[in-house]
C-alpha cells in the first residue's frame, strides 16, 4: 500500500508542476500577444491618419488642376521626378 501512495502522491505532483509550468508559459503567451494587439492597433491608427493625409493632397491636387493648371503640373512633376 506505501507504494501506491507513494507513486500517487508523485503523480499529482508530477501533474501539479506541469499544470503550473503550463499556466505560466500561456500567461507569457498572453501577455506577449496583448503587445502585439497594441502594436497592431498603433500601426493602423498611423495608417488611418497617413490616408486621411493622403486624401487631401489629392483633393488639394484635383483643386489645383482646376484653379491653377500650370501651379498643379509643377507639383506634379515636382512630386514624381524631384522626390525619388
Amino acid at each position: 500500500m506505501k507504494k501506491s501512495t507513494f507513486g500517487l502522491v508523485v503523480l499529482i505532483g508530477l501533474t501539479i508542476a506541469t499544470l503550473g509550468t503550463l499556466s505560466i508559459s500561456q500567461h507569457n503567451q498572453i501577455v506577449e500577444l496583448e503587445k502585439n494587439q497594441i502594436e497592431l492597433d498603433s500601426l493602423r491608427d498611423e495608417t488611418f491618419i497617413l490616408g486621411v493625409e493622403l486624401g487631401r493632397y489629392e483633393i488639394t491636387l484635383d483643386h489645383l488642376q482646376e484653379t491653377n493648371p500650370k501651379a498643379a503640373k509643377e507639383f506634379e512633376e515636382f512630386m514624381f521626378h524631384e522626390t525619388e
